[in-house]
């Protein structure tokens, strides 16, 4: 069972791209993702203390067009911004 540490998961998407959505709630930080100033994807990290859980992992990487290994990866550093735009362009999410 995978499980993600909420800090650095935000932290690490912070710096592949994703930036603070307007819309905050008091549990969630919400995230947008823009590519050529377009908006592509938003998914939202929660506030409260414990890890990410396979539930949670599940939906964020839904949100973010990707499977459940790739978001890992892209939570945890392995998955460049880069690599991560190649896999949002092979979907069609980049046009």
């Amino acid at each position: 069972m995978s499980v993600l540490d909420p800090k650095l998961t935000y932290r690490n998407l912070k710096n592949k791209g994703f930036t603070d959505a307007d819309n905050k709630s008091k549990d969630h930080k919400w995230l947008h993702f823009f590519y050529n100033d377009k908006f592509v994807l938003s998914t939202k990290i929660s506030h409260g203390v414990g890890d990410i859980g396979e539930p949670l992992i599940r939906a964020m990487s839904f949100q973010c067009h990707l499977t459940k290994s790739e978001f890992i990866d892209l939570a945890k550093c392995p998955l460049s911004e880069e690599a991560y735009l190649e896999i949002l362009e092979k979907k069609g999410f980049l046009k």
